[in-house]
Order: structure tokens, then C-alpha cells, then sequence
């Protein structure tokens, strides 16, 4: 197993352990599979994926407790959330992750992470113009795929 994936999950398990407890949650061993699927298995994923790849791990949860442990996810910051164009709503892991940009095929849809370090200057650049104190950015790049033979180009 992958040791910073494996660090990464932990912390979020004990992280979702206090969120719960704060707030007086029940503890359920639905929400901890949830969460180590998404830690350990995924990257940019939507809940049905998320709900298909538990059932086929033999991981047996509603779709309904799917959405809610996503939702509590992203309450209790485990997860972020992005809507990327056309309504495509798609999460992703938040601890143990450097702060990354996006761009998005729009050919096939495959979503690749890029970190350049000019976005740190552009935001603190921008918060100067409007004096402010950026705390954290979202960049999404839309793109189509320059490869002549990509299979999944879209034919005009």
C-alpha cells in the first residue's frame, strides 16, 4: 500500500472520528468504508462511481448513504467538491494533497492535476489589486485534446 495514501487515510479516519464526535453523529462503519475507498482508491470521482466501486468490492451501502457520507465529507473538509462545466459534480480527497490546479479534457473528459508554482503569485497578485488575503484558489482549465488520433474526440 502506498505509504502516503496510507498517512493520509489515517488522518482523515481520526479527523471524521473527532467531526463525529463533535457534533454528536452516529459512528457507522458505512461512513469509515466510504471514506477509506476514497482515500485509498480513488482520485476525481462522482457518487455513483464511488457507489458502483463499493458494490463491486462487495462493500454493500445505499446510494442514499453514498451522498450523505460525501456531503459529511465535505462538512467536515475530508473532501472537496468541484462542479467542472456541463453540471458535473466531482469530488476528490483533501488531506495529504498540495494545493493543485485542474485541466479537463473536454474531448474525453479525463482530468489531469497540474502545480505551478506562478498561481501563488497570480492569487497574492489579485488580493493585492482587491486588498484581500486570499486563502485558498480553484483553477479549471477546459480544454480539447490536441492528439489527431484521440478516440474520443468529438466529430464536427
Amino acid at each position: 500500500m502506498n505509504a502516503p495514501l496510507q498517512e493520509a487515510y489515517q488522518t482523515a479516519e481520526t479527523a471524521l472520528k473527532t467531526y463525529i464526535r463533535t457534533h454528536g453523529l452516529r459512528e457507522t462503519r458505512e461512513r469509515y468504508a466510504i471514506l477509506k475507498e476514497v482515500y485509498l482508491h480513488l482520485e476525481h470521482f462522482d457518487a455513483d462511481q464511488l457507489y458502483n466501486q463499493l458494490l463491486a468490492r462487495g462493500i454493500k451501502v445505499s446510494r442514499a448513504t453514498v451522498y450523505n457520507a460525501l456531503q459529511l465529507f465535505v462538512e467536515a473538509g475530508l473532501v472537496r467538491r468541484y462542479l467542472f462545466g456541463e453540471g458535473r459534480m466531482l469530488y476528490e480527497r483533501s488531506l495529504g494533497r498540495q494545493q493543485h490546479d485542474h485541466i479537463i479534457c473536454l474531448d474525453c473528459g479525463a482530468i489531469e492535476e497540474f502545480c505551478d508554482p506562478q498561481m501563488g503569485l497570480v492569487t497574492e497578485s489579485v488580493g493585492r489589486l482587491f486588498h484581500m488575503h486570499p486563502q485558498r484558489h480553484d483553477l479549471v482549465i477546459y480544454a480539447t485534446c490536441e492528439k489527431p488520433n484521440c478516440p474520443n474526440r468529438k466529430i464536427s
